[in-house]
């Protein structure tokens, strides 16, 4: 069965075919099917979600969006957490910083999700306790839980200096 905010169609000479889903954000938008990300587990708070894609916000923004390619109205902005905390990825499991660090660290990307409050953009904060993990080559993401971290879900962005 399809969701009705998903149509799938093929294209001349593209392998696996483009799909185009509607969103509440950015409108219509058509992406080649080999963009989507599978979450196995979903996300936290959102476990039926399984499948999204990464879009641009704007061409040189250090945000981004996970966009659900079945819920119209499920996006959420990401950035990379290194430009919040320059060690994050040291501070990861060992098993994720042997992936992200051995000869296959180019395939994997690692973003945190982004909370502004409306009206408030000084007081934007990142979940550095949460980040997203994705293997760009498998197309599988994940979410963490960096347990006995002494990171916080609402990291600011944005650190007052005198």
């Amino acid at each position: 069965m399809q969701n009705t905010s998903t149509t799938e169609h093929n294209r001349e000479g593209s392998t696996g075919g483009i799909i185009t889903i509607q969103t509440t954000r950015f409108g219509k938008i058509s992406i080649h099917k080999r963009r989507i990300i599978n979450f196995p587990e979903g996300i936290l708070g959102f476990p039926d979600e399984k499948r999204f894609v990464i879009l641009e916000h704007k061409p040189g923004s250090p945000f981004c969006w996970l966009q659900s390619v079945t819920s119209p109205d499920l996006a959420f902005v990401m950035m990379s957490p290194i430009l919040i905390k320059s060690d994050y990825i040291d501070t990861l499991p060992a098993s994720e910083r042997r992936l992200l660090k051995g000869e296959q660290a180019k395939n994997f990307a690692v973003f945190a999700f982004v909370t502004i409050p409306k009206g408030r953009v000084q007081d934007m904060t990142v979940n550095l306790l949460g980040p997203i993990v994705i293997d760009a080559e498998k197309k599988i993401g994940r979410q963490l839980v960096l347990a006995n971290s002494t990171y916080q879900t609402r990291h600011p962005v944005f650190v007052e200096t005198d």
